[in-house]
Order: structure tokens, then C-alpha cells, then sequence
């Protein structure tokens, strides 16, 4: 008896703990946006799509372990975490396996409540569901249909299986109960009030059908054209001289990085339209960050010289910059996140499509191959992309074809590693790491025992800085020799790298340290033996100890397993809807959780907690409670990292200031920490001051977290212009910023005596350099002026009063 009471007693108790992380931000409760229209939305209606502000992995069997030298704290895991899956198959065997336990998680308990389920209501309905789902209902092929079992999927694959069920079990359940005929035997159980919220919150949050969100896009029988294959396989290069060549297109990229080289190419003309003969008076461009072939040396399509004929007007837009060539320009370069899906175009080309996979920024890609309005759709990336975008097509009436190709150079596995020799490290090597703190011990072990100097690029450092180190890298005149990276280096940058040496084959996933999977292998391996970088064709890949090499033999052969699903967000008219489903206290976690565990999604689509959710979630509810909609979700999406305390402060300053006076300095908001301090500090020893032997470590590091809060305030300039005003001023600081970083970097292993002041800035060309004049301010926003001036007046007047009303509260 004591036995069967057990779960019981634990639900019971729980519901007095207020300390479990995973809940505090469903205790906070805050005031919500709400609108005049509360009237219920029909299933599968759809508005107009505007996304959630802000929105912006498999594995293989080795004889390899994880590197000892780096020992990970790893996060405890889900409480359903312990079942096994041979494939998929399994899934429905392991849910009626697991859903009594699921039933009775205090976790799941809590869920149903905060999306509106009574208290007294939860624990009989969920009985009942258990009981059915235990007793073989998702054996009958009727029921089957009925539930679209064919969404609920667990495979070996999957990162976080415990999570994965919790899921579908949680989907499963809002199917079940939302069935009016199972519903009439509910009603025994439970009252009709339950079951209307329940229909009602799983109707509103249906994203089953996301095709049909983007209305331009399904009135248009598009020509869909992948062009896929490895790393330095050309399989950009035609969909680029597409490009060229359109009256009217769309270049959307993963990185800010090569939508800026696209940019610059277009309007100096050094990308030879198809269709145009190309000149025998130019050099080929060897320096590109683009997967392009060259079909002769003596008429490259791809010219290092720019030339009048060839060039075309084309806008910038990323998430922190607009570099605005012509108001008329017909092309626009952007990172895949800024894409505009309402204007239609003749060429669209959507870069490393495969990433439409990844659980944070997945849903962009998926969003440009659904929503993009162009007659001519290129999508360049991985083999593995294929399977996913032809079911993505499926739901639209487009053509798809299919180019495929190969490897330019070839790329070698050797047949030893370095057998922790660094010695052996040679001119012209690439070792990769996957910490910061782990580069730039490489680095000082590299440079003290072979004296070769090395550059570093990773994930933290800005992307001016990465291009500067890959420039230096590149230069045989420099005095560096060798790189030191991480996975950063396998897309966007263009880097001579004759050997890739993995100092480690695991990388720790923000949870757990796992293996890579043989897609990150290859991707960064296939960086070695760059086309045409090289007098001899062919590049070389080992591994720093020799317990790594037989994984990593192993990745090189195997073929990648393809991608199984498409992550999908849902759109701010989504998120309206469904906050009038949900409860008035209704959290703002709560609000996130809705797509992931109640949406009816159909495969190939999935929606995704967001990544970091406890800790933007437990932020909102904390500093921005009191905005409006779209804000909340504005400052939870956007492009700060959660686990520094310094960016959460200075995050949390901007929210305080945009609260009670509407507009942000840049200033003003940068009073936390010492991040001026730390910028004035390194340009004085950039002048020749006093420097001490760790100062330009110290610098870096404070940098680096000022450099990141300058984007983040740019970043909320182009979506909040009236509040974050001072654009200008935060790309000064952000230039000021860039060069002091360049110069920590070039002196954080040189001995004091040997640091030279820096009469210098950054050699990759400054904006009065770069030979495309532009303006970053749309020639109509200065017109708007005296209207936003007027508008501000009004808000900090309506603030006001807000605050005097809560205060009397």
C-alpha cells in the first residue's frame, strides 16, 4: 500500500517546495498584454506571420575517449532519462511503457495547471490517460490517424530523450483529451470547463499546417534548386552568379560575416553574373569566404578586381547593421534571422541549409524554405538537408531539383596523430579546441615550444576580429604560422589551412559532454586543403593524442546521418492568440512551453524549448514583467549570453532605463561593471602606457563582454529605434572596441618588453575603406523624427501614470 501511495505522497509534497529552479519562474506572476479581441480563434486560422521578436545535432560509435584534460560539469538530466530506443519503432512501446510515470511527475502536475487545468482536475484526467495509453490505444491504426502518431518519434540520435518523451506525452495527452468523443466519457471525470480550456488552448496553439503562414509564398509555383555536397565542393558558386544576375533577389546567410562579403562582391562587381562571358584580364579571387569553384584561371567568375559591368546595388541588413547602398537597390544581403519573407524576388539563395535542424536558430532556415517569395529558390548546404526540405515540399506546390558535388581537393586521414608532441606542429597546421580557456593554452604551448606564432578564432570573439586573425593567418609575411580555433572556424571564415589537428572529439553541449557528431567533424576537417589555396591539391586531418584518431578514421568514412526534422517558431499573432487561452497569471516560461507541448506540429517539423529557458524566463518575469508582448519576447530572444553575469546586469540596466524613461544611452546604460574602465585601460597601453604581463588577458575577456553588449544594443536599435537612439554612438565605441581587442590579441603572449604601442587599427578594411559608400539610417527615418519625439513624450507620460496606478495599488 505504502508502494502505491508513494507518487501520490511526492505530488503532494511537492506542491509545498517553492525552490526547484525549473518552477520559479511559474511562481512569478506579472501583468500581461492582453487584446481587446478576446474572442476564440478558430483551429488552423492563421495572421499575417511576424515571428517571435528575436528569433532568431547525431553521433557514431568510436574507440575514442573524452579528453581528460577538460572535465566538464555536467547538468543532472531528465527524470524519464534511463529508457533505451534501438530506432524508432520503439516510440510507441516506450510511451506505454513510461506514461504512468509520467503521469504522476509533480513536474507534469505543475505544467497542467499553469496552463489552466484545475488542480483537482488534473491527477483523474491524467489517470485515465494513462490508463489507455498503457493498455495499447495507440495500437489501433484508427487511433493512429486520429493522433498523428507519426509526429511522435524517439530515436538513438536523440540529444535529450527524457525530455523528448516528457514532449510527446504532454502532445499526445492534448490530442487525447481535445477528441469530443472521449470527451463524452470524460465528463464523468472531470468538469466541462476543464475540457473547454483544454480544447481551447490546443486549438489556438495549432501550428500543424506551417506552410500555410506565408500566403505570398503558396501563391507562387516557385523552382526550388539545392545545391549540395562537402565542404570546398563549389556548391554555392552558380547559385551566387544567379544571384548576380537577378533583377531582384535575396541573399540569406548564417553568419554576418559572409552576408558582409556577398554585400561587398555585389556592388565592387567582382561576382560575374550567369549568363555574362567573363573577362580575361583578372585574377581569380583566392580569399573568399564562399564554397565556389573556378572553372579557369585566365576568365575566373570570381574576380579578385571588381569591375563596373559586373557590379550591382545591393543593401546590407543583419541583426546589429543596415548599410543602406540605395534606396532602390534591388538585392539585399542578410543573415538568415533578418530575411524579409513579404517582398517577392526573382533569385533567393538560402545558405547551409542544413542548419534548419539546429534547436535555436533552426526555424529561420525552415521559415526562408517555406516563406521565401522567389521564383528561382537556391538552397546550398549539406546531403543531409535533402530528405528534410523534399517532406518540407511537400505541403507546397513547388518543383524541387537536386545538384550534387563533390570535394574539389582531397581531403587525407594521416596515419598517426601528434602523440602529444607539440613539436610536430607544423607551418601552415590548424588545431582546434572547443573552450576558450583550452585555445589559448594551445597557443602557449605551441608558441613556446615551436616558436611559431599562432592566431585564434572563436565563438566569443567579435567577427571583424576572427576575420582579422584568419587575414594573418593567411598572410605568409605576418609572422603567423599556425591557428588555434574552435569549431568557429568551420563556416565563414577563409583560412589556408594545410592540417586540421583536433586536439579533442568531444565538446561539452551546455549540458553534457558529448562526441561530435560526424557532420561537425567533417565540416571542420573539410577546412583543410582549401581549393586553389594550396601549390599542391589536398588537405590533412589527425588528431592530437592517439586515443582520438580511430573516431575520427571512423567520422571520415561514415556518412552522415540525414536530418529528421525542421524546427519551427511560432509567429507574435500565435503568441496573442494563445495568451488569451491561457491563464491571466500565466507565466512567461509558461507561454514558451505551449509550442513544444501542446502544438499539434506534424512531421517534418518540430517545435523547441528555447535554449536557456529557466534563465530568460526567471529574467522577464524579474526585470521586464511590465512590458508589453512583443518586448517580453524581444528581450528574451535576443543575442546575450545568459550565463554571464555582467551581460545579464548590463541587459538588466537597459530594461530598467527603457522602463521608466522610455529612451537608452548607450552610456548611461553601460554604467555596470568596468567595461569603460577596461576599454580606456587597454587604449592606453595601445598608446605606449604601462602594461603589466597578464593585462592584455584581462583585457580580452572585458572586451569581449563589452563588444557583445554594444551588438545587443544595436541589435534593439533597429527594432526600438526610438529608445535605443544612439546607434552611432555605439558603433563608434563598438570600432574603439574592435581595435582594442586586435591589439590583446596580437600581445596576450608576448613578453612586456616586447609590446608595441598600437599606431594601428584593424588591417580588414574600415568603413572609409571599404569602397561601397552607404548610410546606415533609411533616408525616411530622419523624416520620422519629430513624429517619434512627439511619440516618446506621450509614453513617458502614459509610464508615468502606469506607475502611479501600481503604486496606489
Amino acid at each position: 500500500m505504502s508502494i502505491v501511495m508513494l507518487p501520490r505522497c511526492r505530488l503532494l509534497l511537492s506542491r509545498c517546495i517553492k525552490s526547484e529552479s525549473w518552477l520559479e519562474a511559474s511562481q512569478v506572476y506579472f501583468c500581461r498584454f492582453r487584446s481587446n479581441d478576446s474572442r476564440p480563434r478558430p483551429r488552423n486560422s492563421y495572421y499575417p506571420p511576424q515571428d517571435f521578436p528575436g528569433n532568431q545535432r547525431g553521433g557514431f560509435k568510436h574507440g575514442g575517449r573524452s579528453n581528460p584534460q577538460h572535465v566538464m560539469k555536467q547538468k543532472k538530466g531528465h527524470i524519464l532519462d534511463g529508457f533505451s530506443v534501438r530506432d524508432a519503432s520503439d516510440t510507441l512501446l516506450i510511451m506505454e511503457k513510461q506514461v504512468h510515470k509520467w503521469a504522476n511527475l509533480p513536474h507534469v502536475h505543475r505544467r497542467l495547471e499553469s496552463f489552466g487545468v484545475p488542480r483537482t482536475d488534473v491527477q483523474p484526467i491524467l489517470s485515465i490517460f494513462a490508463r489507455e495509453v498503457s493498455s495499447g490505444l495507440l495500437h489501433n491504426p484508427i487511433e493512429q490517424k486520429k493522433y498523428h502518431v507519426e509526429r511522435f518519434i524517439l530515436t538513438t540520435k536523440e540529444l535529450n530523450q527524457g525530455l523528448r518523451l516528457d514532449q510527446i506525452l504532454t502532445q499526445l495527452f492534448y490530442s487525447w483529451a481535445s477528441d469530443p468523443k472521449k470527451q463524452e466519457v470524460l465528463l464523468k471525470s472531470v468538469s466541462q470547463n476543464t475540457l473547454e480550456q483544454i480544447s481551447y488552448l490546443y486549438s489556438t496553439a495549432d501550428i500543424s499546417y506551417p506552410a500555410d503562414m506565408y500566403p505570398k509564398a503558396r501563391s507562387m509555383r516557385r523552382k526550388v534548386i539545392m545545391h549540395v555536397g562537402p565542404t570546398n565542393s563549389g556548391k554555392t558558386h552558380m547559385a551566387l552568379r544567379a544571384l548576380a544576375a537577378a533583377k531582384t533577389g535575396i541573399y540569406s546567410g548564417p553568419l554576418r560575416l559572409l552576408a558582409h562579403e556577398i554585400w561587398d562582391r555585389l556592388n565592387k562587381g567582382q561576382i560575374v553574373p550567369l549568363g555574362m562571358d567573363p573577362d580575361a584580364d583578372s585574377e581569380p579571387d583566392t580569399s573568399t569566404n564562399m564554397d565556389i569553384i573556378e572553372e579557369s584561371v585566365s576568365r575566373p567568375t570570381v574576380r579578385k578586381e571588381g569591375k563596373a559591368k559586373y557590379a550591382r546595388e545591393c543593401n546590407l541588413r543583419t541583426g546589429e547593421e543596415f548599410r543602406i547602398v540605395s534606396e532602390y537597390a534591388s538585392i539585399v544581403s542578410c543573415t538568415v534571422e533578418m530575411t524579409s519573407l513579404s517582398l517577392p524576388v526573382e533569385v533567393a539563395v538560402v545558405d547551409e541549409i542544413q542548419m534548419l535542424a539546429d534547436p535555436d536558430r533552426g526555424s529561420a532556415w525552415t521559415a526562408a524554405v517555406l516563406g521565401l517569395p522567389a521564383e528561382e529558390l537556391h538552397l546550398c548546404g549539406e546531403e543531409v538537408a535533402v530528405p528534410i526540405v523534399q517532406a518540407l515540399l511537400n505541403d507546397t506546390d513547388d518543383e524541387l531539383f537536386i545538384n550534387r558535388y563533390e570535394r574539389l581537393t582531397p581531403l587525407t586521414v594521416q596515419d598517426g596523430s601528434l602523440e602529444g608532441d607539440f613539436s610536430r606542429v607544423q607551418k601552415g597546421d590548424c588545431l582546434v579546441a572547443f573552450s576558450r580557456s583550452g585555445i589559448f593554452a594551445l597557443k602557449r604551448k605551441v608558441e613556446e615550444i615551436t616558436g611559431l606564432r599562432c592566431a585564434v578564432a572563436y565563438g566569443r570573439l567579435p567577427p571583424e576580429i576572427r576575420a582579422e586573425q584568419a587575414a594573418l593567418f593567411n598572410n605568409p609575411h605576418s609572422g603567423y604560422d599556425v591557428m588555434i580555433g574552435s569549431d568557429a572556424i568551420g563556416m565563414g571564415l577563409n583560412l589556408k589551412i594545410k592540417r586540421i589537428i583536433f586536439e579533442t572529439l568531444h565538446k561539452f553541449d551546455g549540458t553534457v559532454e558529448r562526441a561530435l557528431s560526424v557532420s561537425q567533424i567533417k565540416q571542420i576537417a573539410g577546412r583543410a586543403g582549401r581549393y586553389g589555396l594550396h601549390g599542391e591539391p589536398g588537405g590533412f586531418v589527425t588528431t592530437l593524442h592517439a586515443h582520438d584518431l580511430p573516431m575520427l578514421h571512423s567520422a571520415i568514412l561514415c556518412q552522415p546521418d540525414p536530418i529528421t526534422f525542421a524546427g519551427v517558431s511560432p509567429t507574435l499573432a500565435w503568441a496573442e492568440s494563445v495568451l488569451q487561452a491561457l491563464p491571466a497569471d500565466a507565466s512567461h516560461r509558461t507561454l514558451l512551453e505551449v509550442a513544444p507541448y501542446v502544438s499539434n506540429v506534424r512531421p517534418p517539423c518540430r517545435a523547441f524549448v528555447p535554449s536557456k529557458v529557466e534563465e530568460r524566463s526567471q529574467f522577464i518575469e524579474t526585470h521586464a514583467k511590465h512590458m508589453k508582448l512583443y518586448d517580453r519576447l524581444l528581450i528574451g530572444g535576443s543575442p546575450m549570453n545568459w550565463r554571464d553575469p555582467l551581460a545579464v546586469e548590463f541587459t538588466a540596466r537597459i530594461c530598467q532605463i527603457y522602463n521608466e524613461k522610455i529612451r537608452v544611452p548607450i552610456l548611461h546604460a553601460l554604467q555596470v561593471g568596468s567595461y569603460i574602465e577596461a576599454l580606456e585601460n587597454v587604449e592606453g597601453m595601445m598608446s605606449g602606457g604601462k602594461s603589466s604581463a597578464g593585462a592584455p588577458s584581462q583585457g580580452l575577456v572585458n572586451l569581449e563582454g563589452l563588444h557583445k553588449s554594444l551588438v545587443l544594443y544595436l541589435w534593439l536599435s533597429h527594432r526600438l529605434p526610438v529608445a535605443f537612439y544612439q546607434s552611432e554612438e555605439a558603433y563608434a565605441l563598438k570600432e574603439r572596441t574592435e581595435k582594442a581587442l586586435d591589439w590583446c590579441l596580437r600581445n596576450v603572449s608576448t613578453r612586456v618588453a616586447d609590446r608595441r604601442p598600437a599606431s594601428f587599427g584593424l588591417r580588414i578594411p574600415s568603413e572609409a575603406e571599404d569602397g561601397v559608400e552607404y548610410s546606415r539610417i533609411p533616408a525616411t527615418r530622419p523624416q520620422d523624427e519629430s513624429t517619434r519625439e512627439l511619440g516618446v513624450k506621450y509614453a513617458k507620460l502614459l509610464n508615468s501614470e502606469r506607475r502611479s496606478a501600481r503604486g496606489q495599488r
